[in-house]
């Protein structure tokens, strides 16, 4: 199957279809990336440790995105699929040649970094990182 479609499989897989993926014309490992991708999604809807990553900024203010005022975990994580999937939100896998690179300074030789931008909910960048010898936890932060 090509890259392609098991990015859409997989992206489908997750709930959000609808997020736009961006990846270079070659990429070495497609079965490293894939996993590496659908960590980065995953921990974009799972994980709101930072308090700026797209699931911490919607925790802290249920309210404003129409949530009721105690959302379980499924509530807020959907309400973060909801932004992924609103059209115009974008997934970039960062290279070592690509113009903008991460805020806390990963090097994209030694992780997956992937840069997500959902204007809808924010003017933010989100940075997924994924350690490529899966020896670090992945985690995502968001910059304004």
């Amino acid at each position: 199957m090509a890259l392609q479609q098991r990015i859409e499989s997989l992206l489908k897989a997750l709930e959000v279809p609808d997020l736009s993926v961006e990846v270079p014309a070659q990429i070495a490992d497609e079965d490293g990336f894939l996993e590496a991708l659908e960590a980065a999604i995953r921990s974009f809807i799972e994980d709101g440790s930072d308090e700026q990553s797209p699931l911490g900024l919607i925790e802290a203010d249920p309210s404003a995105y129409d949530l009721s005022e105690e959302p379980d975990p499924e509530e807020l994580q959907n309400a973060v699929r909801d932004f992924m999937n609103a059209g115009d939100s974008q997934l970039t896998l960062i290279t070592p040649e690509s113009p903008l690179q991460p805020d806390g300074g990963e090097n994209p030789e030694k992780f997956w970094v992937f840069l997500l931008h959902m204007p809808t909910l924010s003017e933010h960048r989100w940075w997924a990182i994924v350690d490529k010898n899966g020896r670090n936890e992945t985690y995502n932060y968001g910059v304004l």
